[in-house]
């Protein structure tokens, strides 16, 4: 079952042609947002969660075609269209490692890499590294048939590649907590060096301060001291909010200045706050 979780206010009408399509797919749901480009604008974001977690690329297609049935904008025509991936398949390597031939080696450490599996690859310039990821070949063949000229990449390049082109200063440390359905990406950030990425699954909220306390200490950061700061899909009071504040004592929310999104489109829509839909509204 799909239900709709946040829909902005100023849902656009039906044409399209001069629209950008971004659609952030993970195994939990689907969001997509619409980018005007003559207005240079998002004019419509939707979310929606599916009623429990994808455990095949065979269901994560179900839920796919059954919000495609359900929403009729997200098969109108589009100017350009790309889709974001979110899913734990994937490795960084540095650019001075990566051999191509080696490709299946550097994911089998920590992907189960089967033979029809088609691997991707994508810089991260700002890092100096590649990510390699497992692509759903069926869910991407699905969307061709709607968008045939759509492209796609994966979350981790777009969440990196942004979060350290905003935080370039060489004099701070930033830990970062991205939350998105029952999965939690933690980044380091120290002196505009990426230090760390990984990412979690967690099915409570002792699963979910586990993993933050561990990286805190694994890294050497005191919980009193190192600010935590939240994005994706996490706000102020929520259970996973409350238990973190019991252990981390000082705590915000991402605030970037993206160019992609006005502030009258956040006054306009006070449901949708700045730290959520961070990889999607990166899209464009």
């Amino acid at each position: 079952m799909i239900q709709l979780k946040k829909q902005t206010n100023n849902f656009p009408a039906t044409n399209f042609e001069i629209s950008h399509l971004s659609i952030y797919l993970s195994l939990n749901g689907l969001d997509y947002g619409i980018f005007d480009k003559d207005l240079a604008d998002v004019i419509g974001l939707k979310s929606y969660t599916f009623d429990s977690r994808a455990l095949t690329p065979e269901q994560l297609l179900d839920y796919v075609q059954e919000v495609f049935k359900k929403d009729e904008v997200l098969s109108a025509s589009f100017e350009s269209v790309q889709v974001c991936h979110k899913n734990s398949l994937a490795v960084l390597v540095p650019e001075a490692l990566y051999n191509k031939e080696f490709q299946e080696d550097y994911l089998k450490y920590s992907v189960k890499v089967l033979e029809d599996d088609m691997i991707e690859v994508e810089p991260v310039l700002e890092n100096e590294s590649k990510n390699l990821y497992i692509s759903f070949q069926n869910v991407n063949d699905f969307f061709k048939t709607v968008h045939p000229d759509f492209s796609f990449t994966h979350s981790a390049a777009v969440l990196l590649s942004n979060l350290l082109k905003y935080h370039k200063n060489p004099l701070e440390k930033h830990f970062f907590v991205n939350v998105s359905g029952n999965s939690l990406d933690i980044i380091y950030i120290s002196y505009s060096k990426l230090q760390l990425y990984n990412s979690f699954l967690f099915y409570t909220r002792e699963d979910f301060i586990y993993y933050i306390l561990f990286a805190l200490e694994q890294l050497m950061l005191n919980p009193d001291v190192q600010t935590l700061t939240f994005l994706g899909d996490i706000e102020e009071g929520s259970p996973l909010y409350e238990i973190t504040y019991k252990y981390v004592r000082n705590i915000d929310f991402l605030q970037v200045d993206n160019f992609n999104v006005s502030e009258e489109f956040y006054q306009n829509n006070p449901e949708v706050a700045r730290h959520e839909f961070f990889e999607l509204l990166h899209l464009y």
